[in-house]
């Protein structure tokens, strides 16, 4: 932009700008973002994005020759149901024990995830049945849960003979004693946990 011809005076006492000289929306190498907001190229018109709320901050600097447009966080992909069944196959075929699991469980308006891997076939399932006894409830034992829900169920559980007979040892019953006398035993002991232990 020129200024006003030098009166002849000192540098300091030169004219001001014309009026007409501020105004630079006619200038090729400025762009109007909005009122009172634009970008000014150095040496070229910039390229700026259609709309001023794309272009990123430092891209309406005065002197960039650019305006960049804002990057935009792309929201994470929904997990692909068939993606997250291949991934705990592999993890599964990963360990070197010969059982294992990975379950989740909803318990109302909570859920949680296990993973269990033993050479123990046993190891594992009672894992399984004590966690998930656990998700349905804190307020009395797992085996107490365990026990209802196996009351409850359609399945039905066949036990040896073995496991009569180390009850009937545990309450110290034998062949003169009554069905009465096993009643009365399992009663004091508030339930009969079956089968015993010592099996």
């Amino acid at each position: 932009m020129s200024r006003m011809p030098d009166d002849g005076g000192d540098a300091d006492d030169r004219s001001a700008l014309a009026p007409d000289e501020l105004d630079i929306e006619n200038d090729e190498n400025v762009v109007s973002l909005d009122e009172g907001r634009y970008v000014i190229g150095t040496d070229e018109r910039p390229t700026v994005p259609e709309s001023a709320e794309e272009a990123d901050d430092e891209g309406t600097e005065r002197g960039d020759s650019s305006a960049r447009e804002s990057p935009t966080p792309s929201p994470p992909a929904p997990a692909d149901s068939g993606a997250v069944k291949q991934r705990l196959e592999e993890d599964l075929e990963g360990s070197s024990a010969r059982y294992g699991f990975h379950v989740s469980a909803k318990s109302e308006d909570a859920v949680s995830h296990q993973q269990m891997f033993s050479d123990d076939v046993g190891t594992v399932f009672d894992s399984l049945l004590r966690w998930y006894a656990q998700q349905l409830t804190t307020e009395m034992p797992a085996e107490d849960v365990l026990g209802i829900l196996l009351t409850e169920s359609n399945v039905r559980v066949r036990y040896s003979p073995s496991c009569l007979q180390a009850i009937l040892e545990a309450y110290d019953l034998g062949p003169d004693d009554t069905i009465a006398d096993l009643y009365e035993a399992v009663r004091d002991d508030r339930g009969m946990v079956f089968p015993p232990e010592n099996v």
